[in-house]
């Protein structure tokens, strides 16, 4: 895979950063870089640590889900992220963590309060799907293309009981905008904390 090396090292780059600062800890969340023009999708491999992310942690796959290269499992989300680049051409990058205060937001919330003006002026509204107890099959696959395709310029949403899912131009953009989610729905569930205690 020596022709995707740019897409690699970014991946690493993203993936890391999100372990380093407890956005995803243990082998869990996933990312992803469609590859332009070849309907091709670098993705992390099942069972590894983003932390540990490298290019044997790393499958190339087709928008149907075939290995191309690669000598792992892609991710158990394949199918939601194929589903994404399907539903949205101008998504290029996919970041999914289970970051425990966007989970933890996501029981009280049907959609992230825009309490932070960062996450209103950058990101808008980030949706709340409910998968029931779906982790991700077909069902998580067709309710996040539904939802994305509804709403055209939909740059996150979050599943509940599960995780989010970010989506953007390059797979750095997608990380960082996780992290402000993070940082938002910590500030939601403090700030109804202190609504509560009035």
């Amino acid at each position: 895979m020596e022709q995707y090396n740019k897409y690699i090292r970014q991946m690493e780059q993203a993936g890391r950063r999100a372990y380093g600062i407890k956005l995803q800890s243990g082998d869990g969340g996933n990312l992803s870089i469609r590859i332009k023009n070849e309907e091709l999708i670098l993705i992390k491999a099942s069972g590894c640590s983003m932390g540990e992310l490298n290019e044997d942690n790393i499958v190339l796959v087709d928008f149907e889900g075939n290995v191309i290269a690669g000598k792992k499992k892609p991710s158990r989300e394949i199918l939601t992220h194929i589903a994404i680049y399907k539903s949205r051409v101008d998504v290029e990058a996919i970041f999914h963590s289970h970051s425990p205060w966007t989970v933890s937001m996501a029981q009280f919330f049907d959609v992230l309060p825009g309490i932070l003006l960062p996450l209103e002026m950058k990101i808008g509204v980030v949706p709340i799907i409910d998968a029931k107890d779906n982790h991700s099959n077909d069902q998580v696959a067709q309710l996040a293309a539904k939802t994305i395709t509804e709403d055209p310029t939909c740059k996150c949403f979050i599943q509940r009981r599960h995780g989010l899912f970010c989506m953007s131009s390059s797979i750095i953009k997608a990380e960082h905008d996780a992290e402000l989610i993070e940082d938002a729905s910590q500030i939601a569930l403090l700030d109804e904390q202190v609504r509560r205690k009035r």
